[in-house]
């Protein structure tokens, strides 16, 4: 079977017998620059591809007080922040890339010339906000924890209306962690089958051997947490 791989920097996503391997940092660095320097330096001496962090605007992407605005709260870094982070990085010759949540976030990491967006399981269904990193013409890579099948065919043809830059599409288990007897890869060989684009694996779980299990039945993306 034929997958539509696509390229990233160095790297061919999809690729067989290749893994990009994604450290996630999200926004544990509580907003502190060193330590977010400190956690990418640490994710290129494990032997990881890319790290990938959250850029969400609170004020564009929850209610004041909610406990989602109150967490993100002061979490963010600024444009020269980022672009600071992005450089160290790709001079330790791994890729930078972040989850925008809205769309003023997703237009800061244009302006500082990421190579790849994720979109995560809960804006899965922002088609709105895929189409336009379609427009932008940069890839992407798409969490599909908690959607329907339609759901997902829906945003990979979003992903591709505009741009034929590259989308993969990760199987996902929107708990933390995720308890093995919810993890079902087995979804990951379905969407391969179906969708006939690069599948991988994000990893909520508490060990590597998930990971491993995945890899095994044709994961070319792992992202773990």
């Amino acid at each position: 079977m034929k997958i539509k791989t696509f390229k990233v920097d160095n790297f061919i996503i999809g690729k067989q017998k290749t893994i990009f391997l994604i450290a996630e940092i999200g926004i544990n660095h509580n907003g502190k620059f060193d330590l977010c320097k400190k956690m990418i330096i640490i994710a290129a001496k494990s032997g990881a591809n890319a790290v990938k962090l959250q850029t969400i605007d609170p004020n564009e992407s929850y209610l004041k007080n909610t406990p989602s605005y109150k967490e993100f709260l002061n979490k963010n870094f600024n444009d020269e922040e980022l672009y600071k982070l992005k450089e160290i990085t790709e001079k330790l010759g791994l890729v930078f890339f972040s989850t925008p949540g809205d769309f003023k976030s997703l237009e800061r990491l244009k302006k500082i010339g990421v190579k790849l967006i994720k979109i995560s399981s809960g804006l899965s269904t922002n088609i709105p906000l895929i189409e336009q990193v379609s427009k932008f013409n940069i890839p992407m890579i798409i969490s599909t924890g908690m959607a329907y099948e339609s759901e997902i065919r829906e945003s990979v043809a979003a992903a591709k209306k505009f741009s034929n830059k590259g989308v993969a599409v990760l199987k996902c288990t929107s708990l933390y962690p995720a308890p093995d007897k919810t993890i079902n890869l087995n979804s990951i060989t379905t969407l391969r089958n179906k969708l006939k684009i690069p599948i991988g694996y994000s990893d909520h779980s508490i060990d590597d051997l998930v990971v491993c299990g995945a890899v095994s039945l044709g994961a070319s993306i792992i992202e773990k947490h």
